[in-house]
């Protein structure tokens, strides 16, 4: 029998990931494994359209309406997801982390 691949070593990860029920932050956290190459991984083994259930894409438009709330300050932004998690107060400077955080979320 041949040594498992670094592919197979990933879908064995991710599969175990799909079903634990956990974050994939704490899901990498619990294994030991750096979440950037968890993403990269995730993005690479899972094709469009696949049954998988954690499949990166969908066929929904990639912008969704954006809810606009007047009693925040000019300077920051609210992002509501469709999954109604909402984030509010976001400041330029912060923007990096929130693109991160929502690499993690979506």
């Amino acid at each position: 029998m041949n040594p498992p691949t670094l592919q197979d070593h990933w879908k064995h990860h991710l599969d175990a990931w799909s079903t634990s029920g956990s974050s994939q932050n704490a899901y990498c956290q619990a294994h030991g494994l750096r979440p950037n190459q968890f993403t990269y991984w995730k993005r690479k083994l899972i094709q469009p359209n696949s049954d998988h259930p954690t499949k990166p894409y969908t066929d929904s438009p990639a912008f969704v309406p954006l809810a606009i709330n007047h009693r925040a300050s000019s300077n920051s932004l609210c992002l509501r997801l469709p999954n109604g998690c909402e984030l509010s107060g976001i400041e330029a400077q912060h923007l990096p982390i929130v693109t991160q955080l929502l690499e993690v979320l979506v």
